[in-house]
């Protein structure tokens, strides 16, 4: 065991009292590990955002994108960051993220021999818990970025779950190619936040889901957290460490600025349960999680 000592300077000597520890280490111990991360990497990572950021200002030149670059949060740029996408994640969330996209798929409840659209599915994560989940489910996936499915097909392959898992090229915001009232539940993990017109897709979400009392759709998605001392220091890691570790294990330093940006862009848990609200569905729960920094939305069609 590991003792914190803290100096307790009305008495001038060492004090075996972890106050704030103790206080802390009352949350979950995998939630903790993230800020742990932040205490190690903030000095670097903060001057480094400081001195780009200032380059930014100084010179708008070096933070345009040309006509070379995709357009961020374009399937074009997941394309340009696939080859490390699933390690630069595990990483930069020591493990998590996985954690969290089984709670996601665990609070659809897939029942036996029903249909799964998952949108923005990537390199295929949430399909493949969909499908180890529910053995008679069949699951479709959709995502912008074909260098994300091609890794995504050879994880099925490897899984063994080609045969009931399907990944096409395609956009959240157009599923013209999907007759109405197709598939009984819904999920897109951290992908909503990347898309230009979220309420036209979650219009097509309400759409292609059936309005039957089972029928359930599942958003997982960034957010600033706010509220207490814990919560600064998560939205500190998000701010500052997450993209800066991103940008130097990818070589991509735009691309996981974007990922900090579009984050901060993104509606509160509030605002976005309205827009569901408006789109057709009714939140059934937002669960919080890591200091609500990660929102997990659980909605039925209305």
């Amino acid at each position: 065991h590991h003792h914190v000592f803290i100096q307790n300077r009305s008495r001038g000597g060492p004090a075996s009292i972890p106050v704030l520890w103790a206080k802390v280490w009352g949350r979950s111990r995998m939630d903790l590990l993230p800020l742990l991360v932040f205490i190690l990497q903030w000095g670097c990572s903060s001057s480094a955002l400081i001195v780009e950021r200032k380059d930014c200002e100084e010179n708008q030149k070096t933070c345009q994108f040309n006509a070379d670059h995709p357009v961020l949060g374009s399937g074009e740029m997941f394309d340009s960051i696939s080859g490390r996408y699933d390690a630069i994640n595990r990483i930069m969330s020591l493990g998590m993220d996985q954690s969290w996209r089984r709670r996601m798929v665990n609070a659809l409840e897939v029942n036996a021999h029903e249909k799964v659209l998952d949108l923005a599915t990537g390199t295929a994560d949430v399909a493949i818990i969909e499908a180890q989940n529910q053995p008679s489910s069949t699951i479709l996936g959709v995502d912008p970025s074909a260098k994300m499915l091609a890794i995504g097909r050879e994880k099925l392959e490897a899984s063994g779950l080609e045969d009931r898992v399907t990944l096409e090229l395609g956009d959240a915001m157009d599923l013209s190619g999907i007759e109405n009232g197709t598939f009984d539940k819904v999920s897109i993990a951290f992908g909503i936040r990347n898309i230009r017109d979220r309420m036209q897709a979650l219009k097509e979400m309400r759409r292609v889901i059936k309005s039957e009392p089972m029928s359930r759709l599942a958003i997982l998605e960034f957010a600033e957290p706010s509220g207490g001392v814990m919560e600064f220091f998560a939205r500190m890691f998000i701010k500052h460490v997450v993209p800066v570790v991103g940008a130097l294990l990818s070589g991509k330093w735009n691309e996981y600025m974007h990922l900090e940006e579009s984050i901060m862009a993104f509606p509160s848990p509030k605002e976005f349960s309205m827009m569901m609200s408006q789109a057709g569905f009714e939140v059934m729960s937002t669960e919080s999680m890591m200091f609500s920094s990660v929102i997990l939305y659980l909605a039925a069609p209305k």
